[in-house]
């Protein structure tokens, strides 16, 4: 639970994950088929969390162990027809910019090739077998105004089944990457993002490398609309906040530093712990309110199904240099 200097804001103990940095995306393709996935830290609240995804058997699914920083090597099972590499767009394939995404906002899943991006964020640091997993890409190294960061950063989700294909994926790498695009508006969600499943390939190659910089706002800049419509998933950094933490592996709010935090969970952005390395924080202190000179990390929406649909901001970071504490 979030603890606001004397008081608590109670968050319920399960949440379905969807597009979160600390979740596994329901996947819902036109197919059928069922897995259960369990994510440690995550959510609003710090609750440790279990999701239920819908995930498509279509093609067979994959095979082989296909390393992603050579764009994977496997082959789909089954038949189908072979799991695409990166190595050139695949056939039938489309070139696009993130920007250019943003503005087609597809509504089915629309296949792109979207070159030359760079890793901002990588689900408990690196993608695992087995899974499901969650990159973050940005189209360009820095940004010099906000106009020019809007709309340039993207999430991309991946179906446990087929997360082998982005083992090596890291943070700074620049990847030419395939996957389809479409916007998620299911169960009161509102996300435009990439999604990769066993019946809709993908892939990412690394080419290159760089230094995705963050765009400084503030906690409030930070809303919901945001990150749906407004801007999308972008590196931000926020300085001079205040947050009280939970044990390591759970979320915490965060404050500016000097004022006495108000409202409840739907105005407060969070600080996740679920692209550090284990999905734990380090080096902080449960119950004590701590001060940071500043916070880097991917800024990101948890939605929970219900009546009204609940949305949580969050901000996750990827390394401790990420939220450095006040001297």
């Amino acid at each position: 639970m979030p603890r606001f200097a004397g008081f608590s804001l109670l968050i319920p103990a399960v949440l379905l994950l969807n597009a979160s940095c600390a979740g596994d995306d329901p996947v819902d393709d036109g197919t059928t088929g069922a897995t259960t996935a369990t994510t440690g830290a995550g959510g609003a609240g710090g609750a440790t969390q279990t999701a239920t995804t819908t995930t498509s058997q279509g093609g067979g699914g994959a095979s082989g162990q296909g390393g992603a920083a050579q764009g994977g090597t496997g082959g789909a099972g089954g038949g189908a027809e072979p799991w695409p590499t990166c190595d050139t767009p695949p056939t039938g394939s489309v070139q696009k910019t993130i920007t250019e995404i943003w503005t087609d906002d597809p509504q089915f899943p629309t296949a792109a090739w979207v070159p030359g991006v760079y890793v901002t964020g990588v689900s408990g640091s690196a993608c695992a077998a087995g899974q499901a997993c969650e990159i973050f890409v940005q189209q360009d190294e820095t940004y010099t105004s906000l106009t020019e960061a809007t709309h340039k950063s993207l999430r991309v989700g991946i179906d446990p089944a087929v997360a082998s294909y982005f083992v090596g994926i890291a943070v700074g790498d620049r990847v030419d990457l395939f996957a389809r695009a479409s916007r998620d508006t299911q169960n009161g969600k509102n996300e435009l993002r990439f999604l990769v499943t066993p019946s809709l390939p993908g892939c990412a190659k690394v080419v290159g490398s760089g230094d995705p910089q963050p765009f400084t706002l503030t906690l409030d800049d930070l809303t919901v609309a945001a990150y749906e419509t407004e801007r999308g998933p972008m590196l931000v950094r926020v300085t001079t906040v205040t947050g009280n933490p939970n044990p390591p592996a759970a979320t915490f709010a965060l404050w500016d530093t000097g004022t006495t935090p108000s409202g409840g969970i739907m105005t407060v952005t969070s600080l996740s712990p679920y692209f550090l390395p284990g999905k734990v924080f380090n080096g902080l202190t449960d119950g004590l309110n701590t001060d940071f000179d500043e916070v880097v990390g991917v800024f990101m929406v948890l939605a929970q199904p219900g009546s009204p649909v609940t949305k949580y901001e969050e901000i996750c970071v990827r390394s401790e240099l990420d939220y450095p504490l006040a001297n």
